[in-house]
């Protein structure tokens, strides 16, 4: 994409992800901000904790709204589960 600095800024199929975006999982609990992307890997900073996971998966993000990062109920975890009727 043209105009976005490939080092803090990067396209992925929910929207063009920034560094320093604040990063929510489903239940809106921050998880940390967005360090950098490699790959389909969103790697944080900043997490809550040192137990706490460093990167997310971009399939997990749900959506992007503003400077937050949305993340799905439905992640890797559960690819190739029946969806619940």
């Amino acid at each position: 994409m043209a105009g976005i600095d490939e080092q803090h800024s990067w396209w992925t199929s929910a929207g063009t992800i920034r560094r320093g975006m604040t990063v929510l999982d489903p239940d809106a609990v921050p998880l940390g901000t967005v360090d950098h992307v490699e790959g389909e890997e969103i790697h944080l900073a900043d997490t809550p904790n040192d137990d706490a996971r460093s990167f997310i998966l971009a399939s997990q993000v749900d959506g992007i709204d503003g400077d937050t990062v949305l993340l799905s109920r439905r992640g890797d975890a559960t690819f190739g589960e029946g969806a619940l009727p």
